[in-house]
């Protein structure tokens, strides 16, 4: 028997052999080093899965979980500060509604002068007047509406960034919707 038997080793060692075939390999092993090396290399390895084995797999979702746990930690995208501009925007919200009050409160006080007297403002239509207070009221409250809804957005945006709140899944949410 000059010829290996490494090919019906694994089986023979798992006990999975015929006896017949069983006994030709023993038989060759008696004389056989190279072939009883293989096997010794057999058992050992055998040995080492029995007291070491393989990791349990772990379920996709979980295993996708685990790997971002281990990236390194990136900085925030966003500035640390905000812009000069942003944080103007309320400034100039109140001056240009404050200009467009004091506007809106002296031409109620012309106004109201000239139906008060009638010799200072005669240039005035005197019978419409009740319309253009009317007019001047809608157009107040309008102009404190727009101030409120603006300076609301903005104070949502600066608390946003202010508590690192990410604003991106609004957004695609609301171009999904439009």
């Amino acid at each position: 028997m000059s010829e290996h038997m490494l090919e019906w080793l694994p089986a023979y060692h798992d006990h999975e052999l015929p006896p017949a075939k069983r006994n030709q390999v023993e038989s060759h092993l008696r004389d056989c080093s190279s072939c009883r090396a293989e096997l010794q290399t057999l058992t050992g390895l055998s040995a080492l899965l029995k007291t070491d084995p393989a990791p349990q797999f772990t379920p996709p979702e979980r295993f996708a979980t685990q790997v971002q746990l281990l990236l390194p930690r990136r900085a925030p995208s966003h500035p640390q500060r905000l812009p000069r501009w942003v944080l103007g925007a309320p400034l100039a919200l109140v001056v240009v509604g404050a200009f467009l009050q004091a506007a809106l409160w002296v031409t109620w006080l012309v106004l109201a002068a000239g139906s008060t007297f009638s010799g200072l403002a005669s240039w005035l239509p005197t019978d419409s007047n009740l319309d253009i207070f009317g007019t001047l009221s809608v157009l107040n409250i309008a102009l404190l509406t727009g101030a409120i809804v603006l300076w609301c957005t903005w104070m949502a945006f600066w608390w946003a960034w202010k508590y690192n709140q990410n604003l991106e899944p609004v957004f695609n949410q609301l171009e999904k919707e439009v």
